[in-house]
């Protein structure tokens, strides 16, 4: 039984609730190491400590990035753009009684704390590849999690670091990812979205997008374009898809997508896209009915 096959047969049975499943499911693409920074370089992430520190706590992979790409234990997850904000990821083993209100990103003059605003599906399992939960719900008893913070864009920042409030740890941003926090960010406009007027059911439905980009900075387009999926016990399906952009550069993507999933009765559906740039259109849906 596949995701979606099973996630129906939970949906029939127990009326779409999050409580139906246990565990982190397994997604095409999820889990993947975000390994290529904001102006599309390579970089590669930092090992684990191999000894934790007498607290108990040891963080690193610690990356700045403008936007996000998240996985989530319902839906697919999708995508963090938000103008005027960024985002310091890191990967976390801590004891099992650690909270995410035990850690703080720290500059000399302010503090934040973890937390990332409008994302979508139940809890995110993963950010910007790193994976686990948010600290203090992780997922089977891994000691493995993540910290997530969304502070201002860009951040001028003198000792930026991630501290342990409960003990007397801190973890410096690595140097290049302090010049990142204080980069400008690509901007993007989008050009056009590309979908059918209607689509029967079971169709597979190609859906194109295209963006420029009108800064000065090269970067990474991020945008996950979001189809419902109301049959199943599961939040709307989303297809992220990444792009490195030069400055004034202009791209074209597109991403097929699956509609046997998509509404009990016909009428029209809202496909939307979020990111680094943001749409809706209206498909019909024919020939709708709940998948066997």
């Amino acid at each position: 039984m596949n995701r979606r096959q099973m996630l129906a047969f939970c949906g029939l049975c127990a009326s779409g609730t999050a409580g139906c499943l246990s565990g982190t499911p397994s997604r095409p693409g999820s889990g993947a190491e975000e390994t290529t920074a904001d102006d599309g370089t390579e970089t590669t992430a930092d090992g684990p400590d191999e000894t934790p520190p007498a607290d108990g706590v040891a963080v690193d992979d610690i990356a700045v990035r403008k936007a996000v790409r998240y996985e989530s234990s319902m839906g697919s997850g999708g995508v963090l753009a938000v103008e005027g904000r960024q985002y310091v990821v890191a990967s976390v083993r801590a004891p099992g009684d650690a909270s995410a209100s035990d850690f703080a990103f720290r500059t000399d003059s302010e503090s934040w704390h973890p937390g990332l605003s409008d994302t979508v599906g139940a809890r995110n399992v993963s950010v910007a590849g790193r994976e686990g939960g948010p600290v203090g719900r992780g997922f089977g008893g891994d000691d493995r999690s993540y910290l997530a913070f969304e502070v201002p864009s860009p951040l001028s920042a003198s000792n930026p670091r991630i501290r342990f409030e409960s003990g007397d740890s801190e973890w410096p941003l690595p140097v290049e990812e302090r010049v990142r926090l204080d980069a400008p960010a690509p901007r993007f406009e989008l050009d056009s979205v590309d979908a059918p007027e209607e689509v029967s059911q079971g169709e597979t439905m190609s859906v194109s997008l295209t963006a420029t980009n009108v800064s000065d900075t090269d970067g990474r387009f991020l945008a996950a374009v979001y189809w419902p999926t109301d049959v199943i016990a599961d939040d709307d399906e989303s297809h992220v898809i990444e792009r490195a952009v030069a400055a004034g550069d202009e791209m074209t993507a597109s991403v097929d997508i699956d509609t046997s999933y998509t509404t009990n009765e016909d009428g029209p559906v809202t496909l939307s896209v979020r990111g680094h740039v943001s749409a809706e259109r209206d498909v019909r849906v024919r020939n709708a009915s709940t998948p066997s």
